[in-house]
């Protein structure tokens, strides 16, 4: 048999797949609201951008935050109750934010935040455990489960981004709908994850607990490496963030939209960064199971270094789309492809990071912190996302390419030193495997 065909043969677990569904349709409606949030605090509201830049950071960054509180509660209960009870908290907040009412943004907005908190560690807890024995595929099987949820974004952006443009109130509506369909495929895969779960060790007593242990030499050294990860990760969500934020009101105010007579929609544009990430995950995957085989793969420092290189090249290129827009301008017509271009780098950064953390944490991770370290790995997204937020309101009071310069520098920085620290990071993780 072929090299190749020995690659192409290695089969993912159907669970991941319809635990891929589920969390699907939890991204239509979470990134349905949250890429769309900004432009409709500005259009609708007429919110000013720092203001409406500012509350969508501390809506993104506390949203992620809340998952060290979802997988404390995993840890402690089970890993199943708690995706369901996100599932309908996501959607009471879609239909809360369908009143188009003022008053109900932030009680909406709070319930999305509290759903997504409870749904995202369990969910990632479950899809370790199906690895567990899989590490040949791992890495690959979570950029394949991160470009498959990824597919829900891109629905949204394509169908809630045109729904924007004839009622608002569809939006939220369609979102909740979308959120409310997710629960059907996993109800069909439920029962299969039974034999996976933590078992409920913390219900008993700490004499018979056998979980209750110090934690050894080499387990310190993996959360040790999970947190400095973490941290790094906090300034690549920074400038992730400006995809909803900054890249949007640079698509809705300086970006050229019109093929003939027709006018694309904002959202359509942000669709891009969602579309080449899903472009590219299949190709990535089996790359690294190539490499692997090869003894050549990269390791998660150096993939996370590669992640941050290729996020400050996609800010250069927005810096020189906004080169020639003068300081104050508050419109222009600059060639789309440079948004797109960015866009696409953009996936292929966060690529190299987010599912390769994603696998790193979950195993890792000791089993009785697992969920926990899971939601401090998004607590760091929601920590970087609100950075973003906050530091999108300076679009409007400094130069365009200045301010996409602040993101140049810190992507090539903190990568610069990841490499090189990454051989001894690797030492920490106490891998035998390739």
């Amino acid at each position: 048999m072929k090299q190749q065909d020995v690659i192409f043969s290695h089969k993912h677990p159907k669970e991941m797949y319809l635990l891929a569904l589920t969390e699907m349709c939890q991204r239509f409606a979470y990134w349905g609201i949250g890429n769309l949030l900004v432009l409709f605090l500005v259009k609708y509201f007429t919110y000013s951008t720092p203001k409406a830049t500012h509350l969508f950071g501390a809506y993104t960054g506390i949203a992620f935050i809340l998952p060290i509180l979802g997988g404390y509660i995993a840890d402690k209960w089970n890993y199943r109750s708690p995706i369901l009870l996100g599932s309908l908290l996501t959607a009471a907040g879609c239909f809360c934010l369908a009143s188009l009412t003022e008053f109900m943004i932030i009680p909406a907005l709070i319930l999305i935040g509290l759903g997504g908190g409870l749904f995202t560690p369990s969910i990632y807890s479950l899809l370790g455990s199906i690895y567990a024995d899989k590490h040949h595929i791992r890495e690959g099987g979570f950029s394949i489960y991160y470009s498959s949820v990824n597919v829900g974004v891109f629905i949204s952006m394509i169908v809630l981004g045109y729904l924007q443009t004839v009622d608002w109130r569809l939006v939220f509506i369609v979102s909740g709908c979308v959120q409310l369909l997710g629960v059907i495929p996993y109800f069909t895969v439920v029962r299969k994850l039974k034999h996976l779960e933590v078992p409920p060790h913390y219900f008993v007593s700490k004499k018979n607990d056998p979980h209750h242990f110090p934690l050894k030499k080499h387990e310190i050294d993996r959360i040790v490496v999970i947190l400095i990860m973490t941290f790094v990760s906090i300034v690549f969500w920074m400038a992730y963030n400006q995809a909803g934020s900054s890249m949007t009101l640079f698509a809705l105010n300086f970006t050229d939209r019109h093929l003939g007579g027709f006018e694309i929609p904002v959202p359509w544009f942000t669709s891009a960064e969602t579309f080449f990430l899903i472009l590219f995950a299949f190709p990535l995957a089996r790359l690294y199971l190539y490499l692997r085989r090869l003894k050549s793969n990269a390791s998660p420092p150096m993939k996370t270094a590669l992640s941050l290189f290729f996020m400050g090249l996609c800010f250069l290129v927005m810096q020189r789309a906004a080169a020639h827009i003068p300081h104050g301008a508050t419109a222009a017509a600059v060639n789309p492809w440079y948004l797109i271009s960015s866009f696409a780098l953009m996936a292929l950064a966060e690529l190299f990071l987010a599912p390769i953390g994603l696998s790193l944490v979950t195993n890792l991770s000791p089993h009785r912190y697992r969920g926990l370290l899971t939601g401090v790995w998004f607590a760091c997204i929601g920590i970087g996302f609100y950075l973003g937020g906050y530091v999108a309101g300076f679009m409007a009071s400094i130069s365009l390419s200045t301010f996409f310069d602040i993101f140049v520098v810190t992507s090539f920085v903190p990568a610069f030193l990841l490499v090189l620290f990454s051989k001894k990071l690797d030492n920490m993780r106490h891998i035998s495997y390739l």
